[in-house]
């Protein structure tokens, strides 16, 4: 897929521009826009990323891998406010969408908000560790290594 080939050579803006021209895309073709809005950072990418998840489909949602790119395309564009409204409001909390907001709250100098997602997790995963990890290391408190010692057990 030639969407997929521009996002892993670091050519977002041709992803765009391919997506553009697609008349009726699916899940996958947002998931890799997303995916390339992401890699922009801009507010531009912002826009678009807003612009296209209000004409998904309802059905779309369902996808955990639509839900987890949107997510993580949000959280990388600075839209902190709009990512966690779409994740409180889902019905369903997969690990992955979860280490989307809890890596987004890093990048976003929130690690607090990461370290409270974490502890509302069940059974967290281990990449979810590894961004509580993160978390704690960029708080560098008394606190924040004892949890880390506390989780590592």
């Amino acid at each position: 897929m030639v969407l997929k080939g521009y996002i892993k050579n670091k050519q977002a803006n041709k992803a765009i521009d391919l997506f553009n021209e697609i008349e009726n895309p699916d899940d996958v073709n947002m998931i890799i826009l997303f995916n390339a809005c992401a890699q922009l950072k801009t507010k531009e990418a912002l826009n678009l990323v807003k612009k296209i998840s209000k004409q998904i489909p309802k059905s779309f949602y369902s996808n955990p891998h639509l839900s987890t790119s949107l997510l993580d395309a949000l959280m990388k564009c600075g839209d902190v406010a709009h990512a966690e409204s779409l994740f409180y409001s889902s019905k369903q909390k997969v690990l992955s969408s979860c280490a989307a907001m809890m890596k987004g709250y890093v990048d976003n100098n929130l690690p607090e908000k990461a370290i409270d997602l974490f502890n509302e997790i069940e059974s967290p995963s281990d990449v979810n560790v590894t961004i509580l990890f993160n978390a704690c290391a960029q708080l560098k408190t008394k606190e924040a290594l004892d949890l880390v010692k506390k989780t590592s057990k």
